[in-house]
């Protein structure tokens, strides 16, 4: 293998792609350029064991999520027409703002500080002791009585 700067995670996508190729018909993987599927194969693991179910539909399938989005990419890129491009980009930017917006919800840029605000003034009302100062000659006594107690 002379990719050995690719992770793992990308090797095992990589495996699971040729594996859904082999699905496929000869006229849509004569789409994708020879190259890219002869990356997938150098970057394979090779005695990695998968089995794929196609029975239950494309978005029941147990691979991972690296293998989906480059499934995403070889389909936009190479398989389908034009105008499926344009709805395949209407829909990937869709998704894309709606994982955006519960980000934003979920950390809030406007609200990130309030609750770290809150517990720093907490904080300092609970160390705000009074404290009571002593004065010279009592001073002197606790030190004296202390020296008689020794």
């Amino acid at each position: 293998m002379k990719y050995n700067i690719v992770s793992e995670e990308y090797s095992i996508a990589a495996t699971e792609i040729l594996e859904v190729l082999k699905f496929l018909p000869e006229e849509l993987i004569s789409k994708i350029p020879r190259k890219l599927i002869t990356f997938f194969e150098e970057v394979s693991i090779k005695n990695y064991i998968i089995q794929i179910d196609f029975s239950q539909g494309l978005d029941k399938i147990q691979i991972s999520n690296k293998t989906r989005s480059l499934l995403a990419m070889i389909y936009k890129n190479y398989l389908c027409s034009e105008e499926e491009r344009k709805e395949f980009e209407k829909v990937l930017f869709e998704n894309e703002e709606k994982y955006q917006k519960v980000l934003r919800e979920k950390y809030n840029p406007d609200k990130i500080f309030e609750n770290k605000l809150d517990s720093v003034e907490n904080k300092q009302i609970i160390a705000l002791v009074k404290y009571k100062k002593e004065k010279w000659y009592q001073k002197v006594f606790r030190k004296f009585f202390k020296f008689l107690k020794m």
